[in-house]
């Protein structure tokens, strides 16, 4: 199944013999391997919970101990992915070719298997207007850096061609009909 992460955050946490705990705050994914490393959990302190500790992820998050949530620097692999501080969110995207795309409003997780598989870009003119956003599959993206993440050049604006140039009229008035 899968979740934007905007629709993520907030989900409640719930032990199964305690109820509800916490909430989720943060996603952290590792941008090396596409998977998600950790679910931040605000528990009145920054904590976090691994996907191999969840049971059951539908409209609560299940885990079976409340000892399943951690500092994230007791574990390894979690503390090597924090401390890389590569976030997915408002990062620019761009093609190969460099062409900017636009940022990273939001993207999904197939939450069964824990693992990244798009992202959603827009791009905007002066902070106002929105274009449409691009859904970019996580298989298309080439690498992701601080701050930029690399995709395919089929995701470039195609040129246009010199034979769809004669399509429309030249705003010059020597080529406008008389």
């Amino acid at each position: 199944m899968e979740k934007e992460y905007s629709q993520i955050i907030g989900t409640p946490i719930v032990v199964e013999d305690l109820g509800r705990i916490g909430r989720v705050t943060d996603i952290t994914v590792d941008t090396q391997t596409g998977k998600v490393a950790c679910y931040f959990v605000n528990t009145g302190k920054m904590k976090i919970i691994t996907p191999n500790d969840i049971i059951f992820f539908g409209p609560a998050i299940v885990i079976g101990d409340s000892e399943d949530i951690v500092d994230a620097e007791d574990i390894i692999r979690v503390s090597n992915v924090l401390e890389r501080d590569i976030g997915i969110l408002k990062s620019r995207v761009e093609t190969q070719k460099g062409e900017v795309l636009g940022n990273v409003h939001n993207f999904i997780i197939d939450v069964d298997f824990a693992v990244l598989t798009k992202i959603i870009v827009y791009k905007s003119f002066f902070g106002l207007f929105k274009t449409k956003d691009l859904l970019i599959p996580a298989k298309d993206i080439i690498k992701i850096e601080k701050g930029v993440i690399v995709v395919k050049n089929k995701y470039a604006k195609k040129p246009l061609m010199v034979k769809d140039i004669k399509k429309y009229p030249s705003l010059y008035p020597a080529d406008l009909p008389s």
